[in-house]
């Protein structure tokens, strides 16, 4: 409730919620950033055209989307790891409920184009991080400078 008042002053369309599966059938991007055991989005709850980003769960002991998810997306993983170390994805393929050739491509492939992103409007989409030193070090790098521009521009 906090971050979403802090966020609705910034002037964004935000609101807490308690209902999650109403929350993600309404929405067109769900973000799940925990480190839950469990699935917490349903495949089911996917509509049309959603895409899904999964950056927690970044163990084979962790889970935030469950197989359907999987099976009804197009998926794309930061970076190879993401096959066999990130919980959803990794999970997916060592259960079954997903083959190896169900990963479209990694981060860099989708960058340079070497393999299509969203195709139709419908197409659900699903992005699985396990995270990189290169994508820490640019957060680092972002937040140095923010922080750093605060502060000489007289910002507290």
């Amino acid at each position: 409730e906090a971050l979403a008042a802090e966020l609705s002053r910034e002037g964004l369309p935000v609101e807490a919620t308690t209902d999650l599966e109403a929350a993600v059938r309404d929405a067109d991007l769900v973000s799940c950033a925990t480190l839950s055991a469990s699935p917490l989005v349903r495949g089911v709850w996917l509509k049309p055209g959603a895409h899904l980003d999964l950056v927690g769960a970044f163990n084979l002991a962790m889970r935030e989307a469950d197989d359907e998810a999987l099976r009804r997306a197009s998926i794309y993983v930061d970076t190879a790891a993401a096959r066999r170390e990130g919980g959803d994805v990794a999970l997916g393929l060592k259960g079954g409920a997903i083959a190896d050739g169900d990963v479209k491509g990694d981060l860099a492939d989708l960058c340079r184009g070497s393999v299509p992103g969203r195709s139709r409007p419908d197409e659900i989409t699903l992005y699985k991080s396990v995270g990189t030193a290169l994508a820490d070090l640019a957060a680092a790098i972002t937040v140095w400078g923010d922080l750093t521009k605060a502060r000489y521009d007289g910002d507290p």
